[in-house]
């Protein structure tokens, strides 16, 4: 982007990790952008209000809802920031999931659901995200003047294009990578759980400090320590960094 950050919620969603509702977001407050916005509180404050009871599990009545979103904005974008600063608030702190404080609501002379005395039963969705695991063996491998060896994650995938450490599926598999002259310098580190919106990824740190030639065939490549500061890392590989 020429080194300018993006101000519409079009091309923030071109940035890592950044996906419509977020994009909507940030282009809405900081910029005054007039676009939605649809985290998991607007869409409670919306289909309460609206008394909208389609399925949400259904894509395209999450696509209607967008629409219905849309619809709701003011019409001046100097009032965007406002808005949607008091959509987020009113479903953190009123519109609550269970036991909402209908009571404190400034939207309670309108909303579908108040009239309907059943506001938990917004918003309709049938389908439960499955929980699953996986455990995951990163090789956390370093020079002994702090170059790490990262790469950029393929997408689609867990932590699509950001900048990881390379990853493995067992401890074995992450030990062909090395040099075998190195391989009795891996050292395991504390495993942690870093959890997904789905899915628990059990993490397994495994240290090597060597020269670079101790990596074989691995796709990415050596950062420095100032370089690393300029890349987009997922959390859990960011605090490992910045703790080590």
């Amino acid at each position: 982007h020429g080194g300018s950050f993006p101000a519409t919620a079009e091309a923030l969603q071109t940035l890592p990790g950044i996906g419509r509702s977020t994009a909507g977001a940030i282009a809405s407050l900081c910029f005054g952008e007039r676009v939605a916005i649809l985290d998991g509180n607007v869409k409670r404050v919306l289909t309460r209000v609206l008394g909208f009871d389609a399925d949400l599990a259904v894509s395209k009545n999450e696509r209607a809802l967008w629409d219905l979103a849309t619809n709701a904005l003011p019409e001046q974008s100097q009032h965007m920031p406002r808005y949607t600063q008091g959509m987020m608030d009113l479903g953190a702190t009123v519109c609550l999931s269970r036991k909402p404080s209908c009571d404190k609501c400034p939207l309670s002379g309108e909303c579908v659901a108040k009239q309907q005395g059943q506001p938990e039963k917004y918003p309709v969705k049938t389908r439960k995200l499955k929980r699953s695991a996986q455990s995951i063996w990163l090789l956390w491998a370093q020079t002994g003047d702090d170059w790490v060896h990262l790469a950029k994650r393929p997408s689609p995938g867990v932590w699509a294009g950001l900048y990881c450490f390379a990853l493995f599926d067992s401890r074995a598999a992450l030990e062909t990578s090395v040099d075998a002259r190195w391989q009795d310098d891996l050292e395991d580190d504390a495993v942690f759980t870093h959890v997904l919106t789905h899915k628990d990824l059990h993490l397994h740190p495994v240290r090597l400090i060597a020269p670079k030639r101790a990596l074989k065939g691995l796709q990415g490549g050596w950062f420095s320590p100032a370089q690393v500061q300029d890349l987009g890392l997922p959390a859990p590989i960011k605090k490992l960094l910045l703790n080590r």
